[in-house]
Protein backbone atom coordinates (compact mmCIF):
# COMPACT_ATOMS: atom_id res chain seq x y z
CA UNK A 1 0.00 0.00 0.00
CA UNK A 2 2.83 2.37 0.90
CA UNK A 3 4.49 1.52 -2.42
CA UNK A 4 1.35 2.54 -4.40
CA UNK A 5 1.15 5.86 -2.55
CA UNK A 6 4.84 6.50 -3.24
CA UNK A 7 4.44 5.80 -6.98
CA UNK A 8 1.35 8.05 -7.20
CA UNK A 9 3.18 10.91 -5.49
CA UNK A 10 6.15 10.50 -7.81
CA UNK A 11 3.86 10.71 -10.83
CA UNK A 12 2.31 13.94 -9.56
CA UNK A 13 5.75 15.51 -9.03
CA UNK A 14 6.82 14.55 -12.56
CA UNK A 15 3.71 16.15 -14.13
CA UNK A 16 4.09 19.32 -12.09
CA UNK A 17 7.76 19.71 -13.05
CA UNK A 18 6.88 19.28 -16.74
CA UNK A 19 4.15 21.95 -16.59
CA UNK A 20 6.47 24.39 -14.82
CA UNK A 21 9.17 23.82 -17.40
CA UNK A 22 6.78 24.52 -20.30
CA UNK A 23 5.45 27.65 -18.63
CA UNK A 24 8.93 29.04 -18.06
CA UNK A 25 9.83 28.88 -21.78
CA UNK A 26 10.13 32.27 -23.54
CA UNK A 27 7.50 32.79 -26.20
CA UNK A 28 9.11 34.12 -29.44
CA UNK A 29 7.92 37.60 -30.43
CA UNK A 30 8.00 38.97 -33.98
CA UNK A 31 9.14 42.50 -33.14
CA UNK A 32 9.26 43.64 -36.77
CA UNK A 33 5.60 42.68 -37.28
CA UNK A 34 4.58 44.58 -34.16
CA UNK A 35 6.55 47.65 -35.24
CA UNK A 36 4.85 47.50 -38.66
CA UNK A 37 1.40 47.38 -37.08
CA UNK A 38 2.24 50.31 -34.81
CA UNK A 39 3.58 52.25 -37.79
CA UNK A 40 0.41 51.65 -39.84
CA UNK A 41 -1.81 52.66 -36.94
CA UNK A 42 0.18 55.85 -36.40
CA UNK A 43 -0.07 56.74 -40.10
CA UNK A 44 -3.83 56.22 -40.08
CA UNK A 45 -4.15 58.38 -37.02
CA UNK A 46 -2.05 61.12 -38.68
CA UNK A 47 -4.06 61.15 -41.93
CA UNK A 48 -5.83 64.50 -42.52
CA UNK A 49 -9.58 64.64 -42.14
CA UNK A 50 -10.00 67.00 -45.10
CA UNK A 51 -9.28 66.23 -48.78
CA UNK A 52 -6.22 67.58 -50.56
CA UNK A 53 -6.46 71.32 -51.14
CA UNK A 54 -5.05 71.16 -54.68
CA UNK A 55 -5.64 68.64 -57.46
CA UNK A 56 -4.98 68.79 -61.21
CA UNK A 57 -6.52 66.87 -64.07
CA UNK A 58 -7.75 66.92 -67.67
CA UNK A 59 -11.23 68.10 -68.69
CA UNK A 60 -12.99 67.28 -71.98
CA UNK A 61 -16.42 68.58 -72.98
CA UNK A 62 -18.66 68.68 -76.01
CA UNK A 63 -22.10 69.98 -76.84
CA UNK A 64 -24.26 72.36 -78.83
CA UNK A 65 -23.36 75.85 -80.00
CA UNK A 66 -25.90 78.53 -80.92
CA UNK A 67 -26.78 82.18 -80.33
CA UNK A 68 -29.10 84.20 -78.11
CA UNK A 69 -30.37 87.71 -78.65
CA UNK A 70 -32.88 89.70 -80.62
CA UNK A 71 -33.89 87.87 -83.80
CA UNK A 72 -31.12 85.33 -83.28
CA UNK A 73 -33.04 82.90 -85.46
CA UNK A 74 -31.40 84.63 -88.41
CA UNK A 75 -28.15 82.88 -87.46
CA UNK A 76 -29.75 79.52 -86.79
CA UNK A 77 -30.75 79.71 -83.15
CA UNK A 78 -33.06 76.71 -83.54
CA UNK A 79 -30.49 74.74 -85.53
CA UNK A 80 -27.41 74.69 -83.29
CA UNK A 81 -23.91 73.72 -84.33
CA UNK A 82 -21.29 71.88 -82.28
CA UNK A 83 -18.63 72.84 -79.75
CA UNK A 84 -15.77 70.91 -78.15
CA UNK A 85 -12.92 71.84 -75.81
CA UNK A 86 -10.11 70.10 -73.90
CA UNK A 87 -7.46 71.30 -71.49
CA UNK A 88 -5.89 71.13 -68.01
CA UNK A 89 -8.18 71.40 -65.00
CA UNK A 90 -7.17 72.74 -61.56
CA UNK A 91 -9.06 72.25 -58.30
CA UNK A 92 -8.46 74.43 -55.24
CA UNK A 93 -10.40 72.83 -52.38
CA UNK A 94 -11.30 75.32 -49.65
CA UNK A 95 -13.13 72.79 -47.46
CA UNK A 96 -15.43 69.80 -47.86
CA UNK A 97 -18.23 71.89 -49.36
CA UNK A 98 -16.55 74.60 -51.44
CA UNK A 99 -13.89 74.75 -54.17
CA UNK A 100 -12.58 77.04 -56.93
CA UNK A 101 -11.89 75.38 -60.31
CA UNK A 102 -10.05 77.28 -63.06
CA UNK A 103 -9.42 75.67 -66.44
CA UNK A 104 -7.38 76.56 -69.52
CA UNK A 105 -8.80 74.80 -72.57
CA UNK A 106 -8.54 74.89 -76.34
CA UNK A 107 -11.97 75.13 -77.94
CA UNK A 108 -13.47 74.66 -81.39
CA UNK A 109 -16.93 75.73 -82.61
CA UNK A 110 -18.63 74.89 -85.87
CA UNK A 111 -21.99 76.09 -87.15
CA UNK A 112 -23.61 75.94 -90.57
CA UNK A 113 -27.08 77.20 -91.28
CA UNK A 114 -29.22 77.86 -94.37
CA UNK A 115 -32.71 79.29 -94.70
CA UNK A 116 -34.27 80.61 -97.88
CA UNK A 117 -31.70 82.90 -99.52
CA UNK A 118 -29.56 83.18 -96.42
CA UNK A 119 -26.69 80.92 -95.30
CA UNK A 120 -24.03 81.04 -92.60
CA UNK A 121 -20.78 79.13 -92.23
CA UNK A 122 -19.06 79.59 -88.90
CA UNK A 123 -15.76 78.14 -87.59
CA UNK A 124 -13.84 79.44 -84.62
CA UNK A 125 -10.81 78.34 -82.59
CA UNK A 126 -10.34 79.95 -79.20
CA UNK A 127 -8.66 79.67 -75.82
CA UNK A 128 -11.21 79.34 -73.03
CA UNK A 129 -10.37 80.37 -69.45
CA UNK A 130 -13.34 79.59 -67.18
CA UNK A 131 -13.19 80.03 -63.39
CA UNK A 132 -16.02 78.20 -61.60
CA UNK A 133 -16.96 78.11 -57.91
CA UNK A 134 -18.54 74.78 -56.90
CA UNK A 135 -20.63 74.04 -53.81
CA UNK A 136 -21.36 70.43 -52.79
CA UNK A 137 -24.98 70.12 -51.75
CA UNK A 138 -25.26 66.37 -51.09
CA UNK A 139 -22.66 63.59 -51.18
CA UNK A 140 -20.80 64.16 -54.48
CA UNK A 141 -23.50 66.35 -56.09
CA UNK A 142 -22.46 69.96 -56.72
CA UNK A 143 -23.73 73.15 -58.32
CA UNK A 144 -21.42 75.73 -59.82
CA UNK A 145 -21.32 79.26 -61.18
CA UNK A 146 -18.57 81.34 -62.69
CA UNK A 147 -17.23 83.40 -65.58
CA UNK A 148 -15.26 82.68 -68.74
CA UNK A 149 -12.88 84.76 -70.85
CA UNK A 150 -12.25 83.45 -74.39
CA UNK A 151 -9.61 85.08 -76.59
CA UNK A 152 -10.13 84.09 -80.23
CA UNK A 153 -7.14 82.40 -81.86
CA UNK A 154 -8.51 81.97 -85.36
CA UNK A 155 -11.90 82.27 -87.06
CA UNK A 156 -13.21 81.73 -90.55
CA UNK A 157 -16.81 82.78 -91.00
CA UNK A 158 -18.89 83.54 -94.08
CA UNK A 159 -22.45 84.67 -94.61
CA UNK A 160 -24.43 84.84 -97.84
CA UNK A 161 -27.62 86.82 -98.25
CA UNK A 162 -29.49 87.11 -101.57
CA UNK A 163 -26.39 86.11 -103.50
CA UNK A 164 -24.06 88.56 -101.72
CA UNK A 165 -21.40 86.97 -99.54
CA UNK A 166 -19.33 88.49 -96.76
CA UNK A 167 -16.55 87.15 -94.56
CA UNK A 168 -16.42 88.20 -90.92
CA UNK A 169 -13.44 86.97 -88.93
CA UNK A 170 -13.36 87.70 -85.22
CA UNK A 171 -10.37 88.95 -83.26
CA UNK A 172 -12.24 90.30 -80.22
CA UNK A 173 -12.19 88.36 -76.93
CA UNK A 174 -15.44 86.86 -75.69
CA UNK A 175 -16.76 87.03 -72.12
CA UNK A 176 -19.71 85.31 -70.46
CA UNK A 177 -21.20 83.50 -67.47
CA UNK A 178 -21.38 79.80 -66.52
CA UNK A 179 -23.90 77.69 -64.60
CA UNK A 180 -23.42 73.96 -64.03
CA UNK A 181 -24.57 70.83 -62.21
CA UNK A 182 -22.46 67.72 -61.69
CA UNK A 183 -21.23 64.80 -59.62
CA UNK A 184 -17.72 64.09 -58.33
CA UNK A 185 -16.18 60.67 -57.76
CA UNK A 186 -12.70 60.08 -56.29
CA UNK A 187 -10.77 60.64 -59.54
CA UNK A 188 -13.57 61.40 -61.99
CA UNK A 189 -16.02 64.30 -62.35
CA UNK A 190 -18.97 64.71 -64.73
CA UNK A 191 -20.90 67.94 -65.27
CA UNK A 192 -23.58 69.59 -67.39
CA UNK A 193 -22.69 73.20 -68.19
CA UNK A 194 -24.41 76.20 -69.78
CA UNK A 195 -22.26 79.08 -71.03
CA UNK A 196 -23.89 82.32 -72.20
CA UNK A 197 -21.79 85.17 -73.59
CA UNK A 198 -22.57 88.78 -72.75
CA UNK A 199 -20.41 90.17 -75.54
CA UNK A 200 -22.30 90.81 -78.74
CA UNK A 201 -21.04 89.93 -82.21
CA UNK A 202 -23.00 92.79 -83.78
CA UNK A 203 -21.63 95.33 -81.29
CA UNK A 204 -18.11 94.18 -82.15
CA UNK A 205 -18.94 94.57 -85.85
CA UNK A 206 -18.23 90.86 -86.42
CA UNK A 207 -21.64 90.52 -88.03
CA UNK A 208 -21.88 94.19 -88.85
CA UNK A 209 -24.19 93.81 -91.82
CA UNK A 210 -27.19 93.28 -89.52
CA UNK A 211 -27.20 96.47 -87.49
CA UNK A 212 -29.65 96.66 -84.62
CA UNK A 213 -29.67 92.88 -83.99
CA UNK A 214 -27.89 91.02 -81.20
CA UNK A 215 -25.99 87.73 -81.45
CA UNK A 216 -24.49 86.30 -78.27
CA UNK A 217 -22.88 82.83 -78.28
CA UNK A 218 -24.54 80.09 -76.23
CA UNK A 219 -22.96 76.69 -75.48
CA UNK A 220 -24.70 73.78 -73.71
CA UNK A 221 -22.28 70.93 -73.02
CA UNK A 222 -21.47 67.79 -71.06
CA UNK A 223 -18.02 67.54 -69.51
CA UNK A 224 -15.83 64.83 -68.01
CA UNK A 225 -12.75 65.45 -65.86
CA UNK A 226 -10.08 62.97 -64.81
CA UNK A 227 -8.16 63.94 -61.67
CA UNK A 228 -4.60 62.72 -61.14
Amino acid sequence: MNMKIFLFAASLLTCASTILAEGSREVPVNREANETVVSIESNVAAAPSFPRWFTAGIRLSGGFFSFTGEQAEYVGQKHPGSAIDVGPFFRFRINRLFEIDPTISFGYRYHKYKRDDYSLSFQEYLIQIPVVARVYVYDGIFVGAGAQLSPVVYSKNKSTSYGFSKEFNSTNPEFGGIAELGYAFNHFVIDARVYAAVTDYADNDIIGQWKGLTYRPLVISLGATYLF
